[in-house]
């Protein structure tokens, strides 16, 4: 399509050339006109734009993040049970049950228990009181065992709060790159067309062939093609981010410059990530104390009062009221030797957290050190980057001046203009990446 308007331009133009014979310059036909300039990206009222907005949205709406503050609810509600279990529990206890016995004509028994065993029956009510008693260690090994539940709950709902917080950072720091990609290029745009009309004014006086002009216009189109995708690849990343923090929103609006973040030192053992194989430490200790606490003798005492009789009739239970007491003990004798398997069990999880813990604070070393190194490295290329900037910027103020005179040609111009852009835009990504390290620096101080 816009071949065959370049086609038929050319050819009018040459047209024009031939028939005026040299008398006279051609003046330049008019090229199809240059469209609009696409909009800017333009705030909208209640959509977040900066990062802290996305991360609060992103902590409010995350399903994960409430899920573990109930099951932190959870857990106090499994320590107030247990709490109940340990007190007096009241149980009601109702028997009906006939052994009926079969005589044959001499009076013997023929079908039926024996006397003593069955006594005719067993009919029963009773109200049954029960407390475990002596059971302190069992009971503190149970809190303990509910309280570290509860710690690494907590500490997992930090490290999904941490790491919703990485994700949603890092799409922002890739939405505002795919942003300023956009802003480079319109802007890019935008000063092309300035250079328009003069161009043409310049053909039009014979300082430039048409088909340097066509050069140029043709370089105008393809860069408005470059808007567009540029937009749409905005567009792509911005809506990823709303999705990652349940954002219903899908105008286009203008993210906010992020702000960079104060360098922290490395956090050691107390951090968020360390902190899950302190308390799996503790579950294994806690493990050996609950299979301790197994093991030992366990005693209740019992209390019941009600009505119990071998008889159905209403004057045998009526003389058959009565209460008891005592105790209940239970003493394990042998099992197999399931105890040793059990803490052979636990030393091998102990063994695997170890390993774990030392690789992740190696790693986490190594990562700090490598985020370090990148950042440095980053902020000596926007260095150079901003050197080049100053000499690129005054080769194209200079070029611009002698663009009217005919001493430098459209196609310097543009490439020196293209240049300028791109370097400009690489200092932007030069930040940006700095910018991304800082995060990722920031994460392993937490």
């Amino acid at each position: 399509m816009v071949h065959s308007v370049f086609r038929r331009w050319l050819a009018a133009g040459a047209l024009g050339l031939g028939l005026a014979a040299g008398a006279a310059r051609a003046q330049v036909a008019p090229p199809p006109t240059l469209g609009p300039l696409p909009a800017a990206a333009a705030a909208e009222p209640g959509s977040p734009r900066a990062l802290p907005d996305f991360l609060a949205v992103a902590y409010a709406q995350s399903p994960l993040l409430g899920d573990l503050r109930n099951q932190v609810l959870q857990n106090r509600l499994d320590s107030l049970r247990r709490k109940a279990q340990n007190g007096v529990q009241v149980a009601g206890i109702g028997a009906a049950v006939a052994s009926p016995v079969i005589t044959n004509g001499s009076g013997e028994q023929v079908v039926g228990y024996d006397q003593a065993v069955s006594n005719g029956g067993n009919y029963a009510t009773l109200a049954q009181a029960t407390k475990p008693v002596l059971n302190r260690f069992q009971l503190q090994t149970d809190y303990r065992i509910l309280g570290n539940q509860g710690l690494v709950l907590r500490n997992t709902g930090r490290l999904s709060a941490l790491d919703l917080r990485r994700s949603v950072t890092d799409q922002f720091l890739t939405a505002y790159a795919a942003q300023l990609q956009f802003d480079f290029s319109r802007a890019l745009l935008g000063q092309l067309r300035q250079q328009d009309q003069q161009l043409r004014q310049l053909v039009n006086a014979g300082v430039f062939k048409q088909t340097q002009y066509l050069s140029f216009y043709l370089s105008v189109r393809t860069q408005e093609v470059a808007v567009e995708q540029n937009r749409l690849g905005y567009r792509r990343e911005l809506g990823t981010l709303r999705y990652l923090c349940g954002v219903a929103d899908t105008a286009l609006v203008a993210l906010a410059v992020p702000g960079a973040p104060a360098r922290r030192a490395l956090a050691g053992l107390a951090s968020i990530t360390q902190r899950q194989y302190t308390l799996d430490s503790l579950r294994y200790q806690l493990d050996r104390q609950a299979v301790d606490a197994a093991y030992r003798p366990k005693l209740s005492a019992v209390l019941d009062a009600g009505i119990q009789s071998s008889q159905p009739g209403l004057l045998a239970l009526g003389h058959s009221t009565g209460l008891g007491a005592g105790f209940l003990l239970a003493l394990p004798i042998f099992d197999g030797h399931q105890r040793q398997l059990q803490y052979q069990r636990i030393d091998l999880g102990e063994r695997s957290r170890r390993g774990y813990r030392q690789f992740l604070t190696v790693q986490r070393q190594q990562q700090y050190d490598q985020l370090g190194a990148l950042i440095r490295a980053s902020e000596a290329l926007a260095a150079r980057i901003r050197e080049q900037l100053r000499v690129a910027e005054a080769l194209v103020g200079a070029a611009r001046q002698q663009l009217a005179t005919g001493d430098v040609m459209i196609l310097d111009y543009l490439n020196l203009v293209t240049s300028y852009r791109t370097l400009q835009f690489s200092l932007t990504q030069a930040e940006t990446d700095r910018l991304r390290s800082q995060y990722a620096l920031d994460y392993l101080a937490e």
